[in-house]
C-alpha cells in the first residue's frame, strides 16, 4: 500500500500543476486501493476520474467490476456491465468471466448462467477461464453431473479444460463427500492432456482425510513423493491435521519435522496444529516450549486455538493450577477464550477435581475479572 499512497501524492502534484491523469493513471490506482481493501477510497477515485473527464475504457470498466465482485457487491458489478455497453464499451471474456466467477463465489446459479447466456448472445465465446467458473458455480450447487457435462463440452469442442478446471471439478467432489468420483476423475485427468499439480493433490488428500479414508491418502503421500511434486503449506498442514485427526499424532509431528527440514515456513495453522499433536501425546511441556518461543516471535502467534489445545493439555496431563495460570496468561495477552476453551478446560476440571470443582474454579476466575 505504499507505493499506492505515494501514487496519490504524485497525482496530487498532478492536479496541482494543472495536469489532468489519463484513464491508464486512475485505473492502476483504483486497482491499488481494491487491492488494499479501501472499497470506498476506489470508488471515489472513479467517480474522480469520471468528473475529471477521463473515459473509462474496458481495462478500467473491468477493474471496477473485480473489486465489486470481490466484495461481493453482484447487484452493483452486474450494473456497472450495464452502465459500461449503454456507453459502447463493449465487454470481453474477462468481463463475463469476472461476473462468472464472482456469482461462483456466491453460489448463485442464476446469476451466473444468465451472464453466460448473455455472453453467448453477444457472440463472445467462452475461454478456459469462463469454462472453469461454470464448472465451479455447478459444484456449488451440487450439480456434478452437469459440470461434468460441461468439461466434457470444453474437450470435444475448441476449448479443452486444464489442469485448474479439473483441480475445480475434484475440490467440489471432495466438499461433498464424493471422494470415489474424485479419485475417479484424478486418473482421468491424463485423459485430456492434463496432468495433476500439488494443489490437486491437497484437495484429494483433503477429501480422503475428511471421508476417514487414511490408507488411501497415505497412498496418495506416496504417490506425491514418487512424482516427485513438490509440496507446499498446504499439503503439509493437510497431511497433519488429517493425522492428528486420525490419531497419528506420532506421524504429524514426523511430518512436522519434515516440513522445516525442506525449508517451507510453518504457520499458525501449522504451529497450532504440532502443539495439539504434543498435548495429545501428553507431551506438555514441549507444547509449552513452543508456545513460549512463539510469544518471543510476536508474529501473531499464538491465538485462541494455541491457547485451547495447551489448555486440555495441560489440565489432563499436568494439573488444574497451572492451566488456570495459562488461561490468565491467555486473557492478560488479550486472547479471549471461546467456547471451545471453556468446553477444555472445563473437562479438564470436571475429570481432576470431580463434579462441583470445576464450578468453583470457573466462579473465582470470573469473581477476581479474569474474563471480561
Amino acid at each position: 500500500m505504499g507505493n499506492v499512497e505515494m501514487a496519490l501524492a504524485v497525482l496530487a502534484k498532478m492536479f496541482l500543476r494543472g495536469c489532468s491523469p489519463n484513464v491508464h493513471t486512475f485505473t492502476s490506482l483504483m486497482k491499488g486501493y481494491f487491492m488494499g481493501g479501501r472499497l470506498c477510497e476506489a470508488l471515489d477515485l472513479w467517480n474522480r476520474m469520471i468528473q475529471e473527464g477521463s473515459e473509462p475504457n474496458t481495462v478500467a470498466y473491468n477493474t471496477l467490476i473485480h473489486g465489486l465482485c470481490s466484495y461481493g457487491k453482484m447487484v452493483e458489478a452486474v450494473s456497472v456491465s450495464q452502465k459500461m455497453e449503454r456507453n459502447g464499451v463493449f465487454p470481453n471474456e474477462t468481463t463475463y468471466s469476472t461476473l462468472i466467477d464472482g456469482f461462483a463465489k456466491a453460489g448463485d446459479l442464476v446469476g451466473a448462467s444468465e451472464i453466460w447466456n448473455k455472453m453467448i448472445t453477444n457472440g463472445c465465446l467462452p475461454n478456459v477461464v469462463v469454462y472453469t467458473c461454470m464448472v465451479d458455480v455447478l459444484c456449488r450447487n451440487s450439480m456434478f453431473n452437469h459440470a461434468l457435462h460441461l468439461i466434457e463440452n470444453m474437450a470435444n469442442g475448441n476449448c479443452p479444460p486444464n489442469t485448474i478446471t479439473f483441480n475445480t471439478f475434484i475440490k467440489g467432489l471432495c466438499c461433498s463427500g464424493k471422494t470415489e468420483w474424485a479419485m475417479k476423475v484424478l486418473n482421468q485427468m491424463r485423459q485430456y492432456g492434463c496432468a495433476p499439480n500439488v494443489t490437486t493433490y491437497n484437495e484429494v488428500l483433503d477429501g480422503l482425510f475428511n471421508a476417514k479414508r487414511t490408507r488411501e491418502a497415505l497412498q496418495i503421500v506416496g504417490e506425491i513423493e514418487e512424482m516427485e511434486i513438490k509440496s507446499n503449506l498446504v499439503t503439509y498442514n493437510t497431511i497433519l491435521s488429517g493425522f492428528c485427526h486420525a490419531g497419528m499424532f506420532k506421524g504429524a509431528l514426523q511430518i512436522a519435522g519434515k516440513l522445516l527440514v525442506g525449508g517451507t515456513k510453518p504457520d499458525s495453522i501449522t504451529y497450532n496444529t504440532v502443539i495439539y499433536a504434543y498435548c495429545k501425546q501428553g507431551e506438555v511441556k514441549t507444547a509449552i516450549q513452543l508456545v513460549d518461543r512463539l510469544t518471543k516471535k510476536g508474529e501473531g502467534y499464538p491465538d485462541v486455538f494455541t491457547y485451547t489445545s495447551l489448555l486440555w493439555g495441560v489440565c489432563n496431563w499436568i494439573g488444574v493450577d497451572d492451566a488456570v495460570v495459562y488461561l490468565d496468561k491467555m486473557i492478560n495477552e488479550g486472547i479471549c477464550p471461546n467456547r471451545a476453551t471453556w468446553n477444555a478446560l472445563v473437562r479438564g476440571l470436571f475429570s481432576k477435581l470431580g463434579h462441583l470443582g470445576p464450578i468453583h474454579t470457573v466462579d473465582n476466575i470470573l469473581a477476581n475479572g479474569e474474563v471480561t
